[in-house]
């Protein structure tokens, strides 16, 4: 008797797609991950609206696809921001 599930995939789907369930106040800071073997990404660290700055978190840069009105904002205000010396 043949299994059933022999030709299902377990491998992990291709692409996990996170949607929010809150809005973004302000982004208040970024960087940049970098480990070996893994492709260097970008991190923000997220103030959410009608939450507490101690529940600010880093969220991937590539997984708030829903805000990336917010994250050109933060990279605008950034870009005029005067150099730390």
């Amino acid at each position: 008797m043949e299994d059933p599930s022999r030709s299902e995939s377990k491998r992990a789907p291709i692409a996990v797609v996170t949607a929010f369930d809150k809005d973004i106040e302000c982004i208040l800071a970024d960087r940049v991950i970098r480990r070996r073997g893994v492709p260097n990404y970008v991190e923000y660290l997220v103030k959410w609206k009608d939450l507490p700055d101690s529940e600010a978190s880093w969220e991937r840069g590539d997984t708030l696809w829903q805000f990336a009105e917010h994250i050109q904002r933060y990279k605008d205000e950034d870009a005029t921001r005067t150099p730390r010396t």
